[in-house]
C-alpha cells in the first residue's frame, strides 16, 4: 500500500489524481454526469484512504473520509454548472487541488490526534469546519438549482447534512468506536436542517441566497453543538452564534421581499 512513499507524498499523489478526475469532466457527456460524479466521489474516497492508510482503523476510515469524498462531490457538482471553457475551469481545478491537499493534511492530523495529542489539532479542526461549510454550500446550491418540490429539498438536505454534521461533531472527542449518542444528536440536527430547507423552499429565493441561509444555519447548529459537547457553551458563545444567524436570516428575508 505504501510503495515506499511518505504520507505527504501519497497525499500529493492522491490530490493530483482527484484533480485530474475533476478536469476530465470537460470530456464527459452531460447525460453521464450523475454516474461520473458517483465515480469521482468513490475515487476520492479510495485514493484518500490510500494516502492516510498508516494507523487508520475501519471506523476512522469511514469518519475521516466523509469530508474529502463530499467535498469532491460538492465541487464536481458545482463544476458542471461552470461555463465550458478552460479559462474558467482550469483555475477552479487548481484551487480545488490546493484545498483538497490542505483538507487531507487536516484529516491526517485527526488520524494522529485520535491516538496522541498534537499541537496542530486546533488548526486542523478550524480548516475542517471551513471545508465542511464550503461543501455544504456547493451541494445546497446544486440541490436548489434543480428546483425540486419542497419535500425533496427537505429529504435531500437532511441526507446531505447528516454525514457532514456527524464527522464535525466527532472531531470534538474523536472516539475510536461508533457513538450512538453522537449519531442521534447528528440526526436531530440534520432533521432540523431539512425542516429549514422545507420552510425556505416556499420563499422566492435565488439558489445562492437559499444555500447561504442553510449553510449559515449549519454553521450555527454545529458550532453551538460543538461547544456544548466540549462543555464550553456559555452566554457569550450563544450570543455570537445567534447574532450571526439572525443577521443571515434578515438578509434571506430581505432578499425574498426584493425578489
Amino acid at each position: 500500500m505504501n510503495l515506499n512513499l511518505t504520507k505527504r507524498q501519497r497525499i500529493i499523489i492522491a490530490t493530483v489524481i482527484v484533480t485530474i478526475g475533476l478536469l476530465s469532466t470537460q470530456l464527459v457527456d452531460f447525460n453521464l454526469r450523475f454516474r461520473f460524479l458517483a465515480a469521482l466521489m468513490a475515487l476520492s474516497f479510495f485514493v484518500s484512504l490510500w494516502a492516510l492508510w498508516e494507523g487508520i482503523t475501519f471506523f476512522k476510515s469511514i469518519i475521516l473520509l466523509i469530508l474529502p469524498s463530499f467535498y469532491t462531490l460538492a465541487v464536481a457538482s458545482f463544476y458542471f454548472l461552470l461555463p465550458i471553457r478552460w479559462l474558467t475551469r482550469l483555475p477552479v481545478a487548481l484551487l480545488f487541488g490546493l484545498t483538497l491537499y490542505l483538507l487531507l493534511l487536516s484529516q491526517n492530523v485527526f488520524n494522529v490526534a485520535a491516538v496522541r495529542t498534537i499541537p496542530l489539532y486546533r488548526a486542523a479542526s478550524t480548516a475542517s469546519f471551513l471545508f465542511t461549510l464550503i461543501a455544504a454550500f456547493f451541494l445546497l446550491n446544486v440541490i436548489r438549482a434543480f428546483n425540486l418540490p419542497f419535500y425533496w429539498n427537505a429529504l435531500l438536505v437532511t441526507g446531505m447534512s447528516f454525514p457532514l454534521i456527524w464527522q464535525t461533531l466527532w472531531q470534538v472527542e474523536m472516539k475510536e468506536k461508533i457513538d450512538l449518542h453522537l449519531i442521534f444528536f447528528s440526526l436531530i440536527l440534520s432533521i432540523g436542517m431539512g425542516e429549514l430547507a422545507l420552510s425556505l423552499s416556499f420563499l422566492p429565493l435565488m439558489p445562492v441566497v437559499w444555500s447561504l441561509g442553510l449553510a449559515s444555519s449549519m454553521y450555527v447548529l454545529t458550532g453551538l453543538s460543538s461547544h456544548f459537547l466540549q462543555q464550553r457553551l456559555n452566554k457569550r458563545v450563544v450570543g455570537e452564534y445567534v447574532s450571526i444567524g439572525a443577521v443571515v436570516f434578515l438578509v434571506v428575508i430581505a432578499t425574498s421581499w426584493i425578489v
